[in-house]
């Protein structure tokens, strides 16, 4: 092989490491945009708790089967929340390159960048 066909090689590595991450920082960002969405549904349904609440006090009269529903679809969407977290948390353990810096999966062993045998550091 070679200089110019090892360079290329070299440089189509390094644009799938790059198109590799740029997916992670999208799918990072629908993650939180999910997260936040389900926290503003959330908040919607502790409000509707809250007004069958207040009823209660007010009139002694309670919808406990609207309550039991919000309920549950409090805790599904608290579930859902802390799933995605999890899914982001996990995400962020990729390892990188202690020669070269790249970000590389947990299971490669030699750097596809600089070709350095891995000691991997978790990316801060």
């Amino acid at each position: 092989m070679d200089l110019f066909d090892e360079i290329l090689d070299k440089a189509k590595v390094a644009f799938d490491v790059a198109v590799k991450a740029t997916e992670d920082v999208v799918d990072t960002g629908k993650q939180k945009f999910n997260i936040a969405s389900l926290e503003n549904k959330l908040s919607k349904d502790y409000k509707a708790l809250g007004e069958i609440f207040y009823n209660f006090k007010k009139n002694g009269e309670i919808d406990g089967e609207a309550a039991e529903q919000l309920i549950a679809e409090i805790d599904d969407k608290k579930a859902k929340i802390e799933l995605l977290k999890e899914v982001m948390r996990s995400a962020k353990a990729d390892r990188v390159c202690a020669n070269c810096g790249a970000v590389i999966d947990n299971d490669i062993i030699f750097c596809p960048i600089c070709g350095q045998k891995l000691e991997f550091t978790t990316e801060e």
